[in-house]
Protein backbone atom coordinates (compact mmCIF):
# COMPACT_ATOMS: atom_id res chain seq x y z
CA UNK A 1 0.00 0.00 0.00
CA UNK A 2 2.68 2.38 0.67
CA UNK A 3 4.09 1.48 -2.76
CA UNK A 4 1.08 2.52 -4.41
CA UNK A 5 0.90 5.79 -2.24
CA UNK A 6 4.26 6.70 -3.58
CA UNK A 7 3.80 6.32 -6.90
CA UNK A 8 0.44 8.33 -6.77
CA UNK A 9 2.33 11.12 -5.49
CA UNK A 10 5.33 11.40 -7.40
CA UNK A 11 3.00 13.00 -10.20
CA UNK A 12 1.38 15.75 -7.48
CA UNK A 13 4.56 16.32 -6.20
CA UNK A 14 5.91 17.33 -9.82
CA UNK A 15 2.81 19.16 -11.06
CA UNK A 16 3.12 21.44 -7.53
CA UNK A 17 6.76 21.88 -8.03
CA UNK A 18 6.03 23.31 -11.77
CA UNK A 19 3.08 25.78 -10.24
CA UNK A 20 5.48 26.70 -7.70
CA UNK A 21 8.66 27.10 -9.45
CA UNK A 22 6.68 29.33 -12.56
CA UNK A 23 7.21 26.62 -15.30
CA UNK A 24 5.92 28.53 -18.49
CA UNK A 25 8.99 30.54 -18.69
CA UNK A 26 8.51 30.94 -22.06
CA UNK A 27 8.80 33.77 -24.30
CA UNK A 28 5.27 35.92 -23.31
CA UNK A 29 3.17 39.02 -24.29
CA UNK A 30 4.92 41.37 -21.67
CA UNK A 31 8.33 40.45 -22.43
CA UNK A 32 7.27 41.09 -26.12
CA UNK A 33 5.84 44.10 -25.67
CA UNK A 34 9.61 45.63 -24.16
CA UNK A 35 10.71 44.96 -28.10
CA UNK A 36 10.93 47.98 -30.02
CA UNK A 37 12.84 46.84 -33.08
CA UNK A 38 10.69 46.09 -36.46
CA UNK A 39 11.28 42.35 -36.88
CA UNK A 40 10.06 38.95 -36.11
CA UNK A 41 10.70 36.90 -32.87
CA UNK A 42 9.53 33.60 -32.33
CA UNK A 43 9.48 32.19 -28.74
CA UNK A 44 12.11 34.82 -27.82
CA UNK A 45 14.41 34.13 -29.98
CA UNK A 46 14.78 36.93 -33.33
CA UNK A 47 14.61 35.26 -36.74
CA UNK A 48 15.29 38.46 -38.03
CA UNK A 49 15.32 42.04 -36.67
CA UNK A 50 15.74 44.96 -39.28
CA UNK A 51 18.55 47.15 -39.47
CA UNK A 52 18.94 49.80 -41.55
CA UNK A 53 22.47 49.60 -42.71
CA UNK A 54 21.58 45.85 -44.58
CA UNK A 55 18.33 45.21 -44.28
CA UNK A 56 14.92 46.23 -46.82
CA UNK A 57 11.54 46.47 -45.59
CA UNK A 58 8.38 46.51 -47.81
CA UNK A 59 4.36 47.37 -47.33
CA UNK A 60 1.99 46.51 -49.80
CA UNK A 61 -1.22 48.28 -48.84
CA UNK A 62 -3.52 46.49 -51.32
CA UNK A 63 -2.59 43.52 -49.91
CA UNK A 64 -2.35 44.07 -46.26
CA UNK A 65 1.59 42.60 -46.89
CA UNK A 66 4.49 43.08 -44.88
CA UNK A 67 8.41 42.02 -45.24
CA UNK A 68 11.22 42.33 -44.24
CA UNK A 69 14.86 41.53 -45.82
CA UNK A 70 18.25 41.16 -45.55
CA UNK A 71 20.50 42.71 -48.43
CA UNK A 72 21.50 38.77 -49.75
CA UNK A 73 17.45 38.06 -49.69
CA UNK A 74 18.58 35.16 -48.03
CA UNK A 75 16.93 35.74 -44.53
CA UNK A 76 13.56 37.57 -44.35
CA UNK A 77 10.05 36.86 -43.49
CA UNK A 78 6.69 38.61 -44.91
CA UNK A 79 3.56 38.75 -42.81
CA UNK A 80 -0.18 38.55 -45.31
CA UNK A 81 -2.98 39.80 -43.23
CA UNK A 82 -6.17 39.12 -44.47
CA UNK A 83 -7.24 42.78 -43.01
CA UNK A 84 -5.30 45.68 -42.51
CA UNK A 85 -4.50 45.59 -38.55
CA UNK A 86 -5.94 48.34 -36.50
CA UNK A 87 -5.17 49.07 -33.03
CA UNK A 88 -6.85 46.88 -29.96
CA UNK A 89 -8.32 44.39 -32.64
CA UNK A 90 -7.62 41.08 -33.81
CA UNK A 91 -6.19 39.67 -37.24
CA UNK A 92 -5.59 36.57 -39.15
CA UNK A 93 -2.25 36.09 -40.78
CA UNK A 94 -0.02 34.14 -42.66
CA UNK A 95 3.76 34.04 -41.51
CA UNK A 96 6.58 32.60 -44.14
CA UNK A 97 10.34 32.65 -42.99
CA UNK A 98 13.36 31.86 -43.68
CA UNK A 99 15.64 29.92 -40.45
CA UNK A 100 19.17 29.46 -41.03
CA UNK A 101 18.40 26.30 -42.94
CA UNK A 102 14.67 26.18 -43.98
CA UNK A 103 11.49 28.14 -45.06
CA UNK A 104 8.64 28.46 -42.75
CA UNK A 105 5.02 28.68 -43.67
CA UNK A 106 2.37 29.30 -40.61
CA UNK A 107 -0.80 30.01 -41.79
CA UNK A 108 -4.17 31.41 -40.43
CA UNK A 109 -2.42 32.90 -37.07
CA UNK A 110 -4.35 34.87 -35.05
CA UNK A 111 -2.22 38.18 -33.93
CA UNK A 112 -3.40 40.48 -31.64
CA UNK A 113 -2.34 44.06 -32.39
CA UNK A 114 -0.67 45.14 -29.21
CA UNK A 115 0.52 48.39 -30.30
CA UNK A 116 0.25 51.03 -33.35
CA UNK A 117 2.56 53.69 -33.05
CA UNK A 118 1.08 56.28 -35.60
CA UNK A 119 4.35 58.17 -35.07
CA UNK A 120 6.94 55.41 -36.07
CA UNK A 121 4.01 54.32 -38.33
CA UNK A 122 5.34 50.62 -36.51
CA UNK A 123 2.84 48.11 -35.70
CA UNK A 124 3.32 45.34 -32.86
CA UNK A 125 1.54 42.14 -33.63
CA UNK A 126 1.16 39.12 -30.61
CA UNK A 127 0.09 35.32 -31.62
CA UNK A 128 -0.17 34.01 -28.22
CA UNK A 129 -0.36 30.44 -30.20
CA UNK A 130 3.17 30.30 -31.17
CA UNK A 131 4.23 33.12 -29.16
CA UNK A 132 5.30 35.13 -32.33
CA UNK A 133 5.83 38.63 -31.61
CA UNK A 134 5.75 40.58 -34.86
CA UNK A 135 6.97 44.24 -35.67
CA UNK A 136 6.09 45.84 -39.15
CA UNK A 137 6.67 49.78 -40.36
CA UNK A 138 3.66 51.31 -42.79
CA UNK A 139 5.35 53.07 -45.75
CA UNK A 140 2.92 55.05 -47.17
Amino acid sequence: MKRIAKILALPLLASSMAAVSGCDRGFNLEQFMQESDIGLSIKGNYILRYDPSDCQIGFNESRNEFWVTDDTMANYFILKCRSFPEAGETVKADLTYTTDDDLKVRSDLTFQVTEYDSSAETISLWSQAGRIGVIVKVLR
